[in-house]
């Protein structure tokens, strides 16, 4: 349970930070929409990278202990 957890604090982490970085390489002029789009994009990147990352995880656990 403790690494699902774990997971779950990487991903939310990760996704602030890309916010961040984000919000610093965008100039005022930029509309809200674009902002969001973007945001959407790096939602369901880091969601589906944290779901393959799982899968591999669990994977290689499986085998390991097959």
């Amino acid at each position: 349970m403790g690494i699902f957890v774990l997971g779950g604090v990487v991903f939310i982490v990760t996704f602030i930070l890309f916010k961040i970085s984000a919000f610093k390489k965008t100039s005022s002029d930029q509309s809200w929409k674009k902002l969001a789009a973007v945001t959407i994009v790096d939602y369901l990147v880091l969601v589906v990278g944290t779901l393959v990352t799982g899968i591999l995880f669990m994977t290689f656990y499986s085998i390991g202990h097959a």
